[in-house]
């Protein structure tokens, strides 16, 4: 049921970036320089970069002296913070991740019920992402919220509750992450830290492109979000990971960031890889073997059908490079023992 959530929520994030001004979520115009300056030349010694959501979350204490700061969403939204905020509510569990991330853990006051990493947000109260009430969230006495779709006008009533508000889209790239990671940091005080996190995830990223330089003709690849055959194209970040790749996505061919599939189309583009994000809806190889016609496929005849955590792949956030690399070893077993 999560998954089947998951999927409507994305849906409807690419309709909302279609009208929105600013669709790609980069923020203000500073965002892309400083993150592209931060990731630009990542220094080798750096150490190769994680986000374990069983270990402690660090906490760094907010930089007030970037302050006041003006950020802008996804969808044209400026928000004018005073002062770092203190009581921050995430109703998306990516940019929880990337809160905790960059050190503004202490700063949390809230997050939605499907955020589970790291363990400290176990402690802090839940709410309702996907059928939010605004009274329950004002409750909290936030003085940020984030969101990463409105399901009506959960933004313009809590703004008018005065309750600053960013709304922060799917992005449309791994790039996007990381623009959306400065603006998070632009907004609660860790600029520094946002940069040092984007520039650790870029040098994995970098060091994954290198050792796939002279790949000219990788895999074609099947990535399975639910068992209705919904996938991830064009303009999604997902996607985007299997560009870094150089594996031929088939859900290319659709021209839509977030396409459902038919059992047709996937058996005639005969994908040589099939990745299931949707293991929690009881997916699995031997499911996939099971489907009718699905025996012609490469990737069935072959044993290439692989299982990926659907919280590392979906979440936009600092684990998307542990994603990166669990599909640079199915996609590549030769390169990434």
């Amino acid at each position: 049921m999560r998954l089947r959530y998951l999927v409507a929520a994305l849906v409807v994030l690419v309709a909302l970036a279609a009208l929105a001004c600013n669709g790609d979520g980069s923020g203000p115009t500073a965002t892309p320089t400083a993150v592209e300056e931060a990731v630009a030349a990542p220094s080798p010694a750096v150490e190769a970069f994680s986000f374990d959501c069983a270990a402690p979350a660090e906490a760094v204490r907010p930089d007030a002296s970037g302050f006041p700061a003006e950020v802008t969403d996804s969808v044209g939204n400026t928000v004018t913070l005073e002062a770092p905020p203190e009581r921050i509510a995430s109703l998306s569990a990516g940019h929880t991740e990337i809160l905790y991330a960059i050190g503004a853990g202490e700063q949390m006051a809230a997050v939605d019920n499907t955020s589970d990493c790291p363990q400290a947000v176990n402690d802090l109260p839940k709410v309702d992402a996907f059928s939010p009430s605004v009274e329950a969230i004002a409750g909290l006495d936030p003085d940020l919220v984030i969101i990463f779709f409105d399901p009506g006008d959960l933004q313009s009533s809590l703004q008018d509750l005065g309750v600053p508000v960013l709304n922060l889209s799917a992005p449309e790239s791994v790039q996007g992450v990381y623009q959306q990671m400065v603006l998070l940091g632009m907004a609660t005080g860790h600029v520094d830290e946002a940069e040092e996190v984007a520039a650790r995830m870029e040098e994995v990223v970098g060091d994954i492109r290198t050792q796939l330089q002279d790949v000219t003709d990788g895999p074609s690849v099947f990535h399975e979000v639910d068992n209705t055959y919904y996938s991830a194209g064009p303009g999604s970040f997902v996607s985007d990971l299997y560009s870094i790749l150089r594996a031929e996505n088939i859900a290319e061919a659709t021209g839509e960031a977030y396409p459902q599939m038919s059992a047709e189309a996937i058996i005639e583009a005969d994908p040589e890889v099939i990745i299931l994000a949707d293991e929690f809806a009881g997916e699995s190889p031997d499911t996939v073997r099971a489907r009718p016609g699905w025996n012609s496929i490469s990737a069935v005849q072959n044993d290439r059908i692989y299982v990926i955590d659907p919280d590392i792949i979906s979440r936009p956030g600092p684990r998307l490079v542990e994603a990166l690399r669990t599909l640079a070893v199915y996609l590549y077993p030769d390169r990434f023992p």
